[in-house]
């Protein structure tokens, strides 16, 4: 559904064409003829953008742009203030109010167009996360706020016959609170690691000369360097270049000459909106790592350990071992002492048997108290010595429970099946029937006595 936009202005005239030029770019629009009707369309409508008059009779743009700001309802939506005015009062009192751009009166309609987009993008990437039907998704959004924020890291790209020092002594004093470089576009495309981008780059007036707008697509496509944000420093004329930037990905224009309290309130936006994406990524991780994580023992679970071994069966050559490795009598752990005791020991049963791991082996929580170990390169001999050296890790020294007095003698039972991988996809049913002939060798270890290691060739024997 395309964004919907609200315009306040007192002149009819104004919001007439404004309205015209953003029906003819798809947009679905409301009007305002005040600042307090403004006010009331934005909570009834909750639109994705303000388009806001600086100067209206019954209300003005500021204080409509503070009263959204402190309501958490609409604190978070995109405005844009624009006056006929553009003196620094005017340009800073919009900032400092909250809004997220300020524009000169007549707007010039392609840089128009070209930030409502930009911040339009954020609108859908901000919503996709509040929509998400997994809330702990949305923990990113209350994080940012309280979370420590780290030293801001900011890049400045400069060209090769560019005075690196004099802009470095400039951002500093405007932002002393910042960390701030000089470096080159090959050196900021060498990157090979997002532990060493910054937060943002700011590019240069003499690097854009020398390389063009394209550079904005270059960093955007680096893996190391896509979810760094950028910022132009441009001529207050230039709004061609400044629209086009913002379409390739720029997260603001910084007007020059630069203005000492206009570029820091420009900035901090930037690195707060960088700080919030950031909390969202991390959010994400989290959750990713939950789903492919048993969180008792801190293994693989089930459904990783099967796509993990169905991957290595697709990409590796060679003798393949497969383990189940199962508890004994863990269900007389539970009744006897329970289940609080039952899930402490398999944590310490699932922290031994990390020791004995190769750096290509995987081992996952199979289910319940079963645990699946995969050893590529392992012929049977080389798998019953792991198999063995495991229940005697396991079985040798006593757990020590909380919920006991008495250390608790824990054992386990395994069973082995060896496989040939030739580097080719392998159905599921396939992978399910080596399982199979694993749990065929674990049940044979079960049934004569326990405590012991049996393959899946004796087993048949």
């Amino acid at each position: 559904m395309p964004g919907q936009i609200l315009i306040a202005d007192d002149l009819s005239l104004n919001r007439t064409v404004l309205r015209g030029k953003l029906t003819s770019a798809c947009y679905r629009t409301i009007t305002a003829n005040g600042g307090k009707s403004a006010l009331a369309l934005v909570h009834e409508h909750l639109p994705d953008l303000v388009l806001l008059d600086y100067h209206m009779p019954d209300m003005d743009g500021i204080a409509v742009c503070k009263a959204m700001r402190a309501d958490p309802v609409t604190r978070d939506i995109p405005i844009i203030l624009f006056s006929a005015n553009t003196d620094h009062a005017h340009r800073l009192g919009a900032l400092a109010a909250g809004a997220d751009d300020f524009m000169a009166k007549p707007l010039d309609e392609a840089y128009l167009l070209g930030r409502i987009r930009s911040l339009l993008r954020n609108v859908v990437r901000r919503n996709a996360w509040r929509d998400h039907p997994n809330t702990a998704l949305q923990t990113g959004f209350a994080e940012a706020a309280a979370a420590y924020a780290p030293r801001p890291h900011l890049a400045l790209v400069t060209g090769h016959d560019e005075s690196r020092q004099g802009w470095l002594d400039s951002l500093s004093a405007i932002w002393p609170q910042a960390r701030i470089e000089a470096t080159t576009l090959p050196h900021a495309l060498g990157l090979d690691h997002d532990s060493q981008t910054p937060d943002l780059f700011i590019i240069l007036p003499k690097a854009l000369e020398q390389t063009g707008l394209h550079v904005i697509a270059e960093l955007r496509s680096r893996a190391a360097t896509r979810n760094a944000e950028i910022c132009l420093i441009l001529p207050r004329a230039a709004l061609a270049d400044g629209a086009m930037a913002l379409d390739l990905g720029a997260a603001d224009i910084l007007p020059a000459p630069l203005d000492r309290d206009e570029t820091r309130l420009r900035l901090e936006r930037v690195i707060r909106q960088k700080r919030m994406a950031d909390a969202q990524r991390k959010t994400l991780d989290n959750q990713l790592g939950l789903a492919a994580f048993d969180p008792l023992t801190g293994l693989h679970n089930r459904s990783h350990g099967m796509a993990l071994l169905a991957q290595r069966m697709a990409h590796y050559v060679g003798e393949v071992a497969l383990l189940l490795i199962d508890i004994d009598r863990f269900k007389d752990i539970n009744d006897r002492i329970g289940h609080n005791a039952g899930d402490e020991v398999l944590r310490q049963v699932a922290q031994r048997m990390r020791h004995d791991l190769r750096r290509d082996d995987i081992l996952c929580r199979y289910g319940g108290e079963e645990f699946l170990l995969v050893m590529p390169d392992a012929d049977l001999c080389s798998a019953r010595l792991v198999a063995e050296r495991l229940c005697a890790r396991i079985a040798d020294r006593p757990f020590d429970l909380t919920d006991i007095s008495q250390p608790l003698r824990v054992t386990v039972s395994a069973g082995i099946s060896l496989h040939q991988a030739t580097g080719t996809p392998v159905a599921t049913d396939a992978l399910q029937r080596m399982i199979e002939a694993s749990d065929a060798a674990l049940r044979a270890a079960k049934h004569t006595g326990r405590n012991r290691v049996v393959s899946a060739q004796s087993a048949v024997a």
